[in-house]
């Protein structure tokens, strides 16, 4: 579908509990809500996605006389690096799917969302921003450090970019036709996982970064907000920050902007399945105080991480680290 009145918004999950679906409603009507431009939402998925939950997607964007249309990434995870799927171990799958968008849609320029945002403007205001012939655009993460000796930046300039420019990827603006024409991402990431993988955190927003070093327009922050609580309006607002606004339970004016959206998606028409839902978020937060013993644990844990992920220590691990990584390649290609 390419139209140059069309805003081509891309999702993308990996859902084996079957739940992430209902939060990429969410995110589909917080954008129509606010947006009066015809909007085509591509979602990216796998297996996992049920026919019910495709369903319901669809007509999430029905309901609104938008369109929905589905991408399914499974014939290309073959091309995906072992190194790269070692590391989603610990995260999801899911977060390579961005690495697939330029293979999958044949549009010149999208607008890629993670599931954990909610929209509160309209959203040609960022499709217009323009890329002054940069392949993409995004806003600083917030958790970089601005220190030059920190962590953070250390371990930005062992990936091969910059601290001070390093984006946070759950909203970017894509230029498609200028990354194909100068990227092969799932090559690339193949070999640049196998180089750097042991010091990855991000997996895919790493690459990312360290891929398109000085080809990347810093927007502004409102595009990409970790934003609670205040006047919420006018803003991208990302739930970088745990408690999800799905499963807090805190009163964040966060949470009441996606517990009142949530209402309108074909999910919160069933009373019993939001009353279930509601109840699962604050029997598991971690927020209520249920049993003294987990307030202690919590506490232990935030004395180790003050003792052993401190400044220098950090430092110390992530240069022994890379160290022995590129001595174990040496050998490797000796033998």
């Amino acid at each position: 579908m390419e139209n140059g009145d069309v805003i081509h918004i891309v999702l993308a999950f990996y859902d084996s509990k079957g739940l992430y679906a209902r939060y990429a409603g969410v995110v589909m009507v917080s954008i129509f809500e606010n947006t009066k431009s015809m909007v085509c939402v591509h979602i990216l998925h796998d297996e996992t996605l049920t026919g019910q939950n495709r369903a319901l997607l669809s007509e999430t964007a029905e309901i609104y006389c938008q369109k929905a249309e589905f991408h399914d990434v499974s014939p290309l995870m073959d091309r995906v690096g072992d190194d790269a799927l070692k590391l989603t171990k610990q995260w999801s799958v899911g977060t390579l799917f961005r690495l697939f968008i330029p293979d999958l849609l044949p549009v010149g320029r999208i607008i890629y969302l993670d599931c954990d945002i909610l929209v509160t403007l309209d959203i040609k205001e960022l499709w217009d921003v323009p890329l002054g012939g940069r392949s993409l655009a995004g806003a600083v993460d917030c958790a970089v450090n601005d220190k030059l000796l920190s962590p953070q930046a250390l371990r930005c300039r062992l990936l091969g970019c910059e601290w001070r420019s390093y984006i946070n990827a759950g909203v970017l603006v894509m230029d498609l036709a200028r990354i194909r024409g100068k990227h092969d991402l799932l090559h690339e990431s193949a070999a640049w996982f196998e180089r750097h993988g042991h010091n990855v955190i991000s997996v895919d927003q790493d690459f990312i970064n360290s891929c398109f070093y000085k080809d990347i327009k810093i927007i502004d922050e409102k595009y990409n907000s970790a934003q609670f609580s205040g006047d919420l309006s006018g803003r991208v607002l990302h739930a970088l920050i745990n408690p999800k606004p799905w499963a807090g339970m805190v009163g964040t004016d966060l949470e009441r902007i996606f517990w009142k959206t949530y209402l309108k998606t074909p999910w919160g028409r069933s009373a019993p399945d939001v009353i279930d839902l509601m109840l699962d978020a604050v029997k598991t937060s971690p927020y209520m105080h249920r049993r003294t013993s987990r307030c202690y644990a919590r506490i232990l844990s935030r004395f180790r991480n003050d003792i052993f992920r401190s400044t220098f220590p950090r430092i110390i691990r992530l240069f022994m680290n890379d160290l022995y990584h590129r001595i174990k390649r040496g050998f490797a290609r000796r033998g």
